[in-house]
């Protein structure tokens, strides 16, 4: 059976068409007298066709039409407009461009207005009829697809299988290589270790042989044996930068932190490498910043990455000059840093010999090797050393005009390593939190969402966690629950039980066994373990994070339940939601974003509705934000002029059902589109 609408605030106009649409049509006729009596009866059940009224209180038939057409689901239903007071062409045209099939006005020529009605019902029977056939056709070629996707899943299942079987294989292949390789590196620091004892009773004996021979003769073997003496002292140096690489790929390298004076480390390493830059005929010049006071970190390491840049240095420059500049910066995030730039006129670096001049056991080309000497692991154990101590190293260099290389580290101890000298970003859209204590899972977390373009930030503890998030303030924190030094369920606890973080998504990483206790504790969502990689990046987009969209709503509530229920209302409506538990959460958040309107309680803990709509109004950009009050609250009379003055609507949370919400969503978007464009 078609359905027909007659909207009119005439009831004798009401009844006259009725009778006179049912004496020609076997239709169902549904009536009402108003705009909002129309839209609340649409939203109910379906209607076929509308005969609307133009001239109507309160909201008039092109106001009902506009909103009408807002709805997805009622943009197809056809309108004619029937008016006796618009008959000019300005409104007619008016009412096409709403979107009108037709524009009628009164007196009613009766066959006219039947001939069309009938025009009408047949076009809906016909277009009902071809969706009865198109559903019939969806069917059958249901039923193809479904035993296609049945074969389909059938040989997916045998190829998954071969591909699980090639995985792990290739998974043992990996981890019998990684085996390898940390086999290697303990045997090396192992064989390193045992071969330093007997080299330095070599390198001692032979300084006792030498001072003997000073006081005693044969002074003709004192040549002989300081070349034992330096032969020795070479291949310790060699054996100790094996060492240093095999702790660092076993990772069994440590940091040993203390707080020193700078510059008296900086005199003792210009003394040290004095004789090396004089024994080619070079310059040494310091340029040093005078307001170097103290640095925190570890400093036996720090002394061998400059005397490692300073020697090498010296080492490909003859007769030139060699300049050695410290200087400190404090950057944009309040962090000190400390500078450190080795420059030379030597022989310099191609492009390509900049690529590998960080690989271990490798040196700018064959010939360098030849006429230098060295291994080649002083530079690899420089940057590994550098990217501990959470500072970077970079270098610029030309084939024959010098290289220069400049270090960036901290002055402070950081508590995880960076990769930029400007230390953790500001933040803008886009941050996220990672706290886990598994630092390959850390690692491949932030490379795969930086490659999305989110900014992560990373914590290997929870206690650091917490600290970086009151520091940072995230969009979102990814939370491994099963951490060793503190439970991930009290990070979780004391975030969710700060206002600040109430808004703030958090995706857990579990075994998988922990839903009902992740559900009860206000998280977001839960990954399992195993399935990480390949389901975080579809939960971001899930929940919008750092969605850039316009359409985008507020609701401010301390009603827990409540506020859900106008988010799911919200979201069932394509908005994104941003969600606030009061009014001093809200105002943190409309610093980041402006939302199209707010829905607002007004008895809120901490700061409620009032003072809230008293910041709002306070700053020129958030003046023009909708609000809408939706409480329990049983508002006096002052309370009630008092809060005219500033939002749209206020609504009694006890007195609307979600379709009468969902009409004065759009009354307000509609008025403020209107009152834009005026």
């Amino acid at each position: 059976m078609i359905n027909i609408l007659i909207v009119d605030d005439n009831k004798n106009n009401i009844f006259t068409l009725h009778t006179l649409i049912k004496e020609y049509l076997n239709v169902h006729i549904l009536e009402a007298d108003s705009g909002s009596a129309a839209l609340k009866l649409l939203m109910k059940q379906p209607v076929d066709l509308i005969i609307l009224d133009v001239q109507m209180p309160h909201m008039d038939g092109f106001e009902t039409a506009q909103l009408i057409r807002t709805r997805q689901k009622m943009q197809h239903i056809p309108i004619v407009f029937l008016t006796a007071a618009y008959k000019s062409e300005e409104f007619r045209q008016k009412g096409f461009a709403i979107g009108a099939a037709d524009y009628l006005t009164k007196p009613i020529d009766t066959q006219q207005l039947i001939a069309r009605i009938k025009s009408y019902v047949r076009f809906i029977e016909q277009d009902h009829q071809h969706k009865i056939d198109l559903e019939h056709k969806v069917q059958e070629r249901t039923k193809e697809l479904l035993n296609a996707r049945n074969e389909l899943e059938r040989r997916v299942e045998e190829r998954t299988a071969e591909l699980l079987l090639a995985k792990n294989k290739a998974e043992q292949t990996q981890k019998i290589a990684e085996d390898a390789n940390l086999a290697k590196s303990q045997f090396l620091a192992n064989m390193s270790h045992e071969l330093r004892t007997p080299l330095n009773a070599i390198i001692g004996y032979s300084e006792m042989l030498q001072e003997d021979a000073e006081d005693l003769g044969p002074t003709d073997l004192i040549g002989d044996l300081q070349k034992i003496q330096a032969a020795g002292k070479h291949l310790l140096g060699l054996i100790n930068d094996v060492l240093d690489l095999s702790k660092i790929e076993a990772g069994k390298i440590d940091l040993y932190h203390e707080t020193f004076d700078l510059m008296t480390v900086i005199n003792d390493i210009v003394s040290t490498v004095q004789p090396l830059v004089e024994k080619q005929n070079n310059i040494l010049k310091t340029v040093i910043d005078d307001n170097l006071s103290e640095m925190q970190t570890d400093i036996t390491k720090l002394r061998q990455i400059l005397l490692n840049l300073l020697s090498n240095a010296a080492k490909f420059t003859e007769q030139g000059t060699i300049r050695f500049k410290v200087n400190h910066q404090i950057r944009k995030d309040r962090l000190e840093w400390i500078i450190f730039c080795v420059a030379d006129d030597g022989i310099g670096m191609t492009d390509e010999q900049i690529d590998r001049i960080f690989q271990p056991f490798i040196q700018a080309d064959g010939s360098t090797t030849r006429r230098y000497g060295g291994t080649g692991l002083g530079l690899a154990i420089t940057k590994q050393f550098v990217q501990i101590m959470g500072g970077m190293i970079q270098v610029n260099s030309e084939l024959g005009q010098g290289s220069t290389f400049t270090l960036y580290l901290p002055a402070q101890v950081m508590a995880t390593p960076i990769d930029s000298p400007s230390g953790p970003a500001p933040l803008k859209i886009g941050t996220i939190l990672v706290i886990d204590d598994d630092a390959s899972r850390r690692e491949w977390i932030k490379h795969d969402m930086n490659q999305l373009g989110y900014n992560i930030a990373v914590a290997n503890n929870g206690d650091e966690g917490i600290q970086m998030a009151y520091k940072l303030s995230p969009h979102a924190i990814i939370l491994n629950v099963n951490m060793s030094d503190i439970s991930g369920w009290r990070v979780l606890s004391t975030l969710k039980n700060n206002a600040f973080f109430v808004s703030v998504r958090v995706i857990l990483i579990t075994k998988g066994t922990d839903e009902n206790q992740w559900y009860a504790m206000d998280a977001t969502d839960c990954i399992d373990k195993s399935l990480v990689r390949s389901q975080l990046t579809a939960i971001l987009k899930k929940y919008h994070i750092v969605d850039h969209s316009t359409a985008l709503a507020m609701v401010v509530d301390d009603d827990k339940t409540w506020r859900a229920n106008l988010v799911y209302l919200l979201e069932g409506q394509g908005w994104h939601v941003l969600q606030a538990k009061n009014g001093q959460d809200a105002l943190k958040q409309l610093e980041n974003k402006m939302p199209t309107f707010i829905l607002l309680d007004i008895n809120m803990p901490v700061m409620d509705g009032f003072e809230f709509i008293n910041q709002v109004r306070k700053h020129e950009e958030w003046r023009s934000i909708p609000i809408l009050v939706v409480t329990a609250k049983n508002l006096t009379a002052e309370e009630q002029a008092r809060l005219n003055l500033h939002v749209k609507t206020i609504l009694q949370k006890d007195a609307y059902n979600q379709n009468e919400l969902i009409l004065y969503f759009h009354q307000l978007i509609s008025e403020s589109l209107f009152t834009s464009i005026e």
